[in-house]
């Protein structure tokens, strides 16, 4: 007979001992506490409006979930496969102990051949994360992290803990499918796959395991027009020559083409006993590790041809990763897809994501670098937890490895450097604190179960110094400008490949107003600062609205749009900078791009789907063709990342602070393809104090505007917002017409304030010159909303002009 695997998810209970007692409440798997509870009506969903404190008690309860699996036929063997159990969990089948797990990120096995015949009870107790933890930890002594929460101490999703952008939620639950596997003549529990290309070959390396009498393995590569059949055995590792298949490519570079294979375990009669489908890519990648001078390149190439990152970090994208669906995964890339993203990296705080996320980012051509799940710590180094990084590892690689997106493995996030620079020696005392993982155990795994792709220890790090925070060479984080200095000083840098660097501001009005269940935002409310978790966050995004702008401004729909302005300005400047740098920068990778709560944070989307300001910035940053003023090199860069020449007229314009125009210029301009160039200011201006005057510059090419301001200092005073604003409803779309009396700055639109679901705008942060005009669509999610909208447009048009006068 043929494998069969049946999914477990019906008639399970949660017992749990509550405030109000215990209880015994309906279960879902895969699920959690949390949303178990939610769904009881016990407490609110923190992603919407539920709060931490109510949910306080969760993380130091044990949970028992509970099931009955009905009677099967006695004539085969009969497996549980639990492929995910977040964290401490004991499973009984019976009441008899089967299994005792500490690791969410693997997946188990335990054979109920004895008892399926008469059906069981399957239960799975977890013991408290928490209590479980600082236990631990008082045993083990510590083991340094940025936050007071023990995170890691076993292998349990980090950020679930709370981390600088997201709740403390330290939930469990069976977080992913239990199945019940029947078979009898064999089975296949694992097929490695992983593409490559060999001296202009496309080569597929082919590695099974499995158990039983049939032994017969047949491998299918198919699609294309092209077809290849191989037979082979069970427990051979075999590379397969795929002359004539075409390659995978990023995007920007050609096709993403994939193939299906499909490899099937057949027995002595040729009939097929168990069988596993993917797709795969063919493609080779590579490092540029080139020296130049005293520096090394950072560069990820593809088919040889070097890929500018144009990137976003990944963060889970709920706090309980059950939640997200294909569709929630499907609506997050292609709307990464939308502004020009090319990029990806899943930060090592989170989780090894869904095989949905790594399909789509196959299928547009997103390259992705893959953290392994070590993030901001030190870890014990015991024969305990070297077992479990073992197995985890040769899991997650071999699952993830059949990608073709995936092109970089990564050990982890900031552990190196938290050692080298975050004061850690002292507490260790000499214990040793994971970097046997990094430089060993991890290494090992890949060159045994992969072999085709690139890896680095961490992140930060260098490949020319010890010191993983040198940028001369490796992958560079910025945090400075967020936690001292303004966005300016990005344009001080030039890193090798910037791996890490955001700024930070509020989620979207109607998102955080529900959550706080409040009318209004106010800086000063300590329900506004509950969801702002960076260490005194809400201290800097002051000092950031100190920075830019001449006036106290600190509640109502001026703070909101003033805070998302800097961090929109924030983006736009160091992605563009980074991008200018295109000779000895390899890559942005912008911290980042979704966030899991209501949230004031670095994110661009918010967590109910809603664009901040920064993500229009981010979307003008990584367009094909960019312009780009410069604050320290005092020029005009002009980008041009396309495979075709760039030639047009430029238009450039001065203007005073009081919206008066001093100086219009234009010139004919031609870039070769994926090149750039420049202009200083006054090779573009005949105004002699170029340099000291108080105004804004302005620069078109081909359609595409940019303006900035002449001196990086706060602003006092602008001209009115004199504006005419006509609306006109289309049924969920509000077409509005825009025309300038005077000159205007960063003209926005900020439907959220009056609207009750998601809306969009197409195009935001807009400078206008006197008399121009433009046309701008409001995208609403239902009718009434996109009629409340139209009533209310001098409610929601913002600008610099409104906010300084």
């Amino acid at each position: 007979m043929k494998v069969v695997r049946e999914k477990v998810s019906q008639g399970f209970s949660l017992e749990i001992d509550t405030p109000q007692g215990h209880r015994v409440f309906p279960a879902s798997v895969p699920g959690s506490i949390h949303t178990d509870l939610m769904a009881a009506g016990v407490i609110g969903d923190i992603r919407i409006d539920g709060t931490e404190a109510e949910q306080e008690w969760i993380r130091n309860a044990d949970s028992l979930y509970t099931t009955t699996i009905p009677a099967h036929s006695s004539s085969q063997n009969y497996e549980l496969t639990c492929d995910g159990l977040d964290t401490l969990a004991t499973v009984s089948v019976n009441g008899a102990v089967k299994l005792q797990s500490e690791n969410m990120h693997r997946a188990f096995s335990i054979d109920v051949t004895d008892v399926a015949s008469s059906g069981f009870t399957l239960s799975v107790a977890f013991k408290a994360p928490l209590p479980e933890a600082l236990k631990r930890q008082d045993e083990m002594g510590a083991y340094p992290n940025p936050y007071d929460m023990p995170y890691n101490y076993f292998r349990k999703m980090a950020c679930s803990f709370g981390w600088d952008w997201g709740p403390i939620t330290v939930s469990s639950g069976i977080w992913k499918p239990i199945w019940l596997v029947q078979w009898d003549q064999g089975i296949l529990d694992e097929v490695g796959l992983v593409s490559d290309v060999v001296h202009g070959v496309p080569q597929l390396r082919v590695r099974t395991a499995g158990r039983g009498n049939a032994r017969v393995v047949e491998v299918t590569i198919s699609g294309h027009g092209q077809e290849k059949v191989v037979t082979t055995t069970l427990g051979s590792d075999e590379v397969i020559d795929c002359q004539g298949f075409k390659l995978w490519h990023p995007r920007g570079f050609g096709e993403a083409t994939l193939y299906n294979v499909v490899v099937r375990l057949k027995d002595d009669n040729g009939f097929v006993v168990d069988e596993f489908t993917k797709r795969v890519g063919f493609r080779h990648v590579s490092l540029d590790q080139s020296n130049f001078g005293e520096r090394q390149k950072f560069a990820i190439c593809v088919n040889g041809q070097r890929v500018w990152a144009k990137g976003v970090n990944w963060i889970p994208d709920d706090p309980f990763p059950h939640r997200v669906s294909k569709e929630q995964y499907e609506l997050r890339i292609r709307d990464l897809f939308s502004v020009e993203v090319n990029a990806i990296r899943v930060w090592g705080g989170g989780i090894y994501e869904s095989d949905y996320f790594y399909d789509l980012c196959d299928e547009l051509g997103i390259i992705v670098w893959q953290d392994f799940l070590f993030a901001c710590a030190a870890y014990p180094e015991t024969p305990a937890m070297f077992a479990e990084v073992e197995e985890e590892a040769h899991q997650a690689i071999t699952r993830l490895s059949t990608h073709p997106s995936l092109v970089m493995w990564c050990g982890g996030n900031e552990c190196i450097e938290g050692f080298q620079h975050w004061g850690w020696k002292e507490p260790l005392a000499g214990k040793p604190w994971g970097s046997t993982f990094y430089m060993d155990t991890l290494p090992t795994a890949l060159a045994k179960f992969d072999g085709s792709r690139p890896y680095i220890p961490g992140s930060p790090f260098s490949t020319l110094k010890e010191d993983v925070k040198d940028f001369s060479s490796g992958t560079n984080h910025i945090w400075d400008v967020w936690n001292d200095t303004g966005y300016q000083r990005y344009e001080e840098y030039s890193p090798s490949f910037a791996a890490e660097f955001g700024y930070n501001g509020p989620g979207s009005w109607r998102t955080l107003t529900k959550a706080i269940g409040k009318k209004t935002l106010d800086s000063r409310d300590p329900d506004v600062a509950t969801h702002q978790k960076a260490f005194f966050g809400m201290d800097k995004v002051a000092a950031g609205l100190v920075r830019e702008f001449d006036k106290e401004i600190i509640e109502g729909p001026a703070w909101y749009f003033a805070a998302q302005l800097v961090q929109a300005r924030a983006v736009e400047v160091g992605l563009k900078h980074f991008r200018s740098q295109y000779d000895t920068c390899s890559g942005s990778v912008l911290w980042q791009y979704n966030d899991m709560w209501p949230a004031i944070s670095w994110a661009v989307l918010d967590s109910a789907s809603s664009r901040k300001l920064s993500w229009y910035a981010m979307r003008e940053a990584y367009r094909p063709r960019v312009l780009h003023f410069s604050g320290v090199e005092r020029r005009l860069i002009l980008i041009n990342d396309t495979s075709d020449p760039w030639s047009q007229t430029l238009k450039m314009w001065l203007v005073s602070d009081h919206g008066e125009l001093l100086e219009y210029r234009t010139r004919i301009v031609s870039l070769d393809a994926r090149s750039q160039t420049s202009f200083e200011l006054n090779q573009l201006f005949d105004i002699s104090d170029i340099f000291t005057t108080n105004g804004y510059l302005i620069a078109e090419l081909d359609g595409i505007r940019t303006a900035r301001r002449v001196l990086d200092k706060a602003v006092s005073q602008v001209c009115p917002h004199n504006v005419e604003l006509t609306a006109q409803v289309v049924g969920t779309a509000v077409n509005v017409h825009v025309k300038a009396e005077c000159f205007i700055h960063e003209f926005s639109l900020l439907p959220e304030l009056v609207a009750l679901d998601r809306v969009t705008v197409s195009q935001e942060r807009i400078t206008l010159l006197p008399g121009e005009e433009i046309d701008l669509v409001i995208e609403a999610s239902h009718e009434s909303d996109a009629t409340v909208i139209a009533r209310s447009l001098e409610d929601i048009a913002w600008s610099l002009n409104r906010l300084m006068n």
